[in-house]
């Protein structure tokens, strides 16, 4: 039960601790949309699209938690219920005023949260009795746990700097298609998207590499590639299960959590119990079809 003690407490810190909003941020930048769309000569689509993408940003202002960056869910598997919202904390909110604050505020707790996120992963790997984890006395474990945070921001600033590389030259391409076709170049556009979730895909397994096996920023890309190549339609069958499972489960239990205040707590405690299980499957999987693919190897 003790796996339960981070994503609980990460839940009740989103819960009842006082959010750091951007909404005076939003608000002036929805206002200026809006008084790009009341120009004289704007044509009444532009108009339109400017003042629907003005609520829009004022929405997302308003219900956006800078907090909510402690909760590492896509790329440590993290479980939170409450991560995008759903209950308002009974503390005044802290404004963030600047954009220099809000940047400063959002970076310091995406570090922490891939700390938290690090030591999570790394506490489950260590219940399992595969992989370079195992059993691991604590001291071992805190001096991992650091080396391992390291990797992991390695391995964000990695895929960014890659993502750049491959989105700034599409996005030119893209363009320049778009001006002689506009359908051709919708298309193109379609395709590098799903060009990104390719990419994403094949770095599903990394983050596992390096908390279970202690391995560097690019040997956890290089191994994680490698592993969903050889095993893609069963990455692709675990991602999609998984994916169904918690989002599912998600949305009933913010269901349960809506109806009244005190189904708030057991609302936590069952996502993060089921946000565990799932977790630890995912380090099970990506241990066992590693070893698959040794054995294979060796054959």
């Amino acid at each position: 039960m003790e796996l339960l003690l981070i994503p609980v407490a990460l839940d009740i810190v989103l819960w009842l601790a006082p959010p750091f909003s951007v909404a005076p941020l939003a608000g002036a930048l929805a206002t200026w949309y809006r008084e790009m769309g009341a120009i004289d000569g704007m044509p009444a689509d532009a108009a339109l699209l400017t003042q629907q993408v003005a609520e829009s940003v004022e929405g997302l202002g308003q219900s956006f938690n800078v907090l909510s960056a402690l909760v590492s869910t896509t790329l440590l598997h993290v479980p939170s219920l409450l991560v995008n919202g759903g209950q308002s904390s009974p503390f005044p909110a802290i404004e963030l005023t600047t954009a220099t604050e809000a940047l400063v505020f959002w970076l310091i707790f995406s570090l922490l949260g891939l700390l938290i996120g690090v030591i999570y992963l790394g506490l489950l790997a260590r219940r399992l009795p595969i992989g370079g984890m195992a059993a691991m006395h604590i001291g071992a474990f805190a001096s991992k746990v650091i080396a391992q945070w390291l990797q992991v921001i390695a391995f964000v600033l990695i895929v960014a700097l890659l993502l750049l590389a491959i989105y700034i030259p599409l996005s030119i391409g893209v363009s320049l298609v778009s001006l002689l076709s506009p359908a051709l170049g919708s298309m193109l556009a379609l395709a590098s998207g799903s060009l990104m979730l390719i990419v994403f895909f094949y770095l599903y397994l990394a983050t596992a590499s390096i908390v279970m096996d202690n391995q560097s920023a690019l040997s956890a890309i290089k191994r994680s590639f490698e592993v969903v190549r050889k095993h893609f339609l069963p990455t692709l069958g675990f991602f999609t299960l998984s994916t169904v499972i918690g989002l599912g489960i998600s949305l009933l239990l913010m269901r349960l959590a809506s109806m009244a205040l005190w189904t708030v707590t057991p609302a936590i405690l069952i996502n993060a119990y089921i946000g565990t299980g799932l977790a630890m499957a995912l380090l099970i999987f990506y241990r066992t079809r590693l070893l698959n693919s040794e054995t294979n190897f060796v054959e």
